[in-house]
């Protein structure tokens, strides 16, 4: 075993994972946290930078314990992370200068307005929203600027750092992408709009490719050194373990958000409204290749919220609760919790829950919930058109059979269920193996292989009449109310209440999630 093993952190927003993978690709050892999020103000959203780092180490330590592994076993560390959540710290004391701010955050709403008035277009979701915002706003974070120790960057960034024990400050394309400053021709930071936004080069991570053997931990972060060999975004190492090689192909990961990748081939699209141009990976010998992303801001989320109702114990009771009775009895769920994504971009909408009687139960309003999801994962899925004949499904909330059923009814395809639920995990330690010259990338493999396929279960004529029915509640309800609320404020008021508009603009490259 010596030497063979490939160990892969999955840092998301709410859970970070560790796996060890033995060179067949097979799981040899897991271990998983919870990580806090906090809520301090409406719009804002928090994590601890040591509690993200502690936790990483505790479960890429503990799931070496649970293969009975050490770190002398382990041939390489590949590391896939949320994207677009900043985080700030001092050059030399590696100290964190700020609460991390999450890729939901919408604190810098107001002043992102008055900059799309003079031309540029930034939304609240890339890293970049939050750089700036602390750069007017945090003393700490404008006396390190001030000083030349300032260090920004995303959570990749971050974990290198500490892991590291401060040798390394590096990224990779695809998560410089989703900071919105990131410059595709040039393959680097895009130093006029550095220079024009008053961000130093020198504050950022060097980028480097996605797979390529960069340094080592520390030796005393888990009893000996271990190659750090490939870092990602947690969307695009889920979208190298689904197998997406060519232009065209995509994949559907169900998280706590819901992300659609379509593979574009070796440069960005144009987007379409609510989609966002993204670098997939720089692999070696390979060079650089893209995708449009579509997301829906509230998939695991909108679920966990029925939870917190008490409506069930937690998602999987949730989810027999839901299958208990064969539809909503007409309740509809739209979970537009923090707005609504692709391909509508309106950030100022909220969710709507409709046709409810006196009985309406709880398995009703669980299984709207549910429609609502799926229904939103087939918009994105619909707007981004990709070629592949079935829908690749990953993420946690692909465990529920319930859901990619829906998925299939609604899209009048078939769904396929990864083998490997944790994609985001297989998909790191398969840039890892690449990266350190292992052939065939097992993991990757593995991953790509199916559990479980769903087909329609109903006919043409039901699911457009079921589809039609959903675009008119979007339509009539949810977006025509943002309107109102728009119009209602008056002229200004959007800028005083730091709200968003209802036809937002993403980044320059790329939201987080």
């Amino acid at each position: 075993m010596a030497g063979e093993l490939l160990l892969a952190l999955d840092l998301g927003t709410t859970v970070v994972r560790a796996r060890l993978y033995g060179p067949d690709g097979r799981p040899r050892g897991a271990a998983q946290r919870t990580l806090p999020v906090a809520f301090p103000a409406p719009g804002r959203v928090e994590q601890d930078p040591e509690v993200l780092y502690r936790h990483a180490r505790d479960v890429l330590c503990a799931a070496l314990v649970d293969a009975r592994a050490q770190a002398q076993d382990v041939a390489a560390l590949g590391i896939a992370t949320q994207r677009a959540t900043a985080l700030a710290w001092h050059a030399h004391s590696g100290k964190a200068l700020a609460p991390a701010l999450g890729w939901q955050d919408q604190r810098e709403a107001a002043r992102l307005l008055e900059l799309r008035a003079q031309g540029l277009v930034i939304g609240t979701q890339p890293s970049l929203a939050k750089f700036l915002w602390w750069l007017e706003e945090e003393p700490a974070v404008r006396a390190a600027a001030r000083a030349g120790t300032l260090r920004l960057g995303t959570p990749d960034v971050w974990l290198g750092q500490r892991l590291s024990g401060g040798a390394l400050h590096a990224t990779d394309p695809g998560q410089a992408g989703c900071t919105g400053l990131y410059d595709p021709g040039a393959g680097d930071w895009a130093q006029g709009f550095l220079d024009l936004l008053g961000i130093d080069a020198a504050w950022l991570p060097e980028i480097v490719p996605t797979a390529s053997r960069l340094g080592e931990t520390a030796a005393d972060r888990f009893g000996g050194p271990i190659v750090l060999a490939a870092r990602a975004g947690d969307q695009q190492a889920s979208a190298f373990a689904a197998g997406l090689k060519c232009a065209g192909e995509a994949k559907l990961t169900l998280g706590t958000a819901a992300m659609v990748e379509r593979h574009t081939g070796a440069s960005p699209l144009a987007p379409s409204p609510g989609t966002v141009p993204l670098p997939l990976w720089r692999l070696p010998d390979e060079g650089e290749s893209y995708c449009l992303e579509g997301h829906v801001t509230a998939a695991g989320a909108a679920l966990e919220w029925c939870v917190r109702l008490g409506l069930a114990r937690d998602v999987p009771a949730l989810a027999e609760r839901a299958a208990s009775v064969r539809g909503s009895a007409g309740v509809v769920c739209v979970p537009a919790f923090q707005g609504l994504g692709t391909p509508y971009a309106a950030e100022g909408a909220r969710g709507l829950i409709g046709g409810l009687t006196r009985g309406s139960g709880a398995a009703e309003l669980a299984r709207s919930v549910f429609e609502g999801v799926a229904q939103r994962c087939i918009d994105v899925w619909e707007a981004l058109d990709p070629d592949d004949p079935e829908i690749r499904a990953d993420g946690g909330l692909a465990r529920s059979d319930l859901m990619l059923q829906l998925l299939a009814d609604y899209s009048g395809r078939p769904v396929r269920r990864a083998r490997e639920i944790e994609g985001t995990a297989a998909g790191a330690a398969a840039l890892a193996a690449r990266a350190i010259g292992l052939e065939p990338a097992e993991p990757e493999r593995a991953a790509a292989d199916t559990a479980d396929r769903f087909q329609p279960a109903i006919g043409a004529d039901e699911r457009g009449a079921l589809r039609s029915r959903w675009a008119a509640h979007v339509r009539h309800g949810v977006l025509a109310a943002a309107a109102t609320r728009e119009r209602s404020r008056g002229p200004g008021a959007r800028g005083r209440s730091g709200g968003a508009s209802t036809r937002s603009a993403e980044g320059r490259l790329g939201p987080g999630g």
